[in-house]
């Protein structure tokens, strides 16, 4: 039977570097995933889940195992996203024309090559997903990271009150505005 990312945590504390291995190999992908969600920069999201496993690695002796380790890991997501994005703050935001805004890094000319699906269609796919993605990042940032935690992390309301120290009726709150603020924007759009 495997072992829980509890047990995992408090056998690395202990000196056991696979059981670290192991819960990389659970989490990194999520991780990215989270990260992605928040940025829409692929390579972003890889540098900042790599330094969450760094930071994981530096603060190891701050878990305690009567703790949710999923909980501790995403405080520690969320407190490097936060400080990225206050040293992000003051600085104009600039988008390369290279970035790529789907997960599998295809561009629209790898789209378009395939011939699965007509030209306009996929057009219109990627059309529709950058409006979502652009909506996502109008939100204001505690409502776009509840959001974030709980539509594409699978996060609980109470999971995600402990990541962010905030109490579930915020959560919940936070959660109620996002969605009204996306329906708000794409359906002014989509319709």
């Amino acid at each position: 039977m495997p072992r829980s990312d509890g047990e995992l945590m408090v056998a690395f504390q202990e000196g056991d570097q696979e059981a670290f291995a192991t819960l990389y190999d659970r989490h990194g992908r999520a991780l990215i995933n989270f990260f992605y969600k928040m940025c829409y920069d692929r390579a972003l999201a890889e540098d900042l889940m790599q330094d969450t496993f760094l930071k994981l690695l530096r603060t190891r002796g701050k878990y305690r195992p009567e703790a949710s380790f999923k909980t501790f890991l995403y405080t520690v997501a969320k407190n490097l996203w936060i400080d990225r994005h206050r040293s992000q703050k003051a600085a104009p935001r600039t988008v390369s024309a290279e970035l790529r805004v789907e997960e599998d890094g295809a561009t629209l000319g790898d789209l378009l090559k395939t011939g699965a699906e007509s030209p306009v269609d996929r057009l219109a796919t990627r059309e529709a997903a950058d409006l979502v993605r652009k909506a996502l990042l109008d939100l204001p940032e505690g409502q776009r990271i509840v959001f974030v935690m709980a539509e594409a992390q699978g996060l609980r309301y109470r999971e995600i009150s402990e990541v962010l120290g905030i109490p579930v009726g915020t959560v919940k709150s936070r959660m109620n505005a996002a969605v009204t603020h996306l329906r708000g924007l794409l359906g002014r759009v989509l319709r």
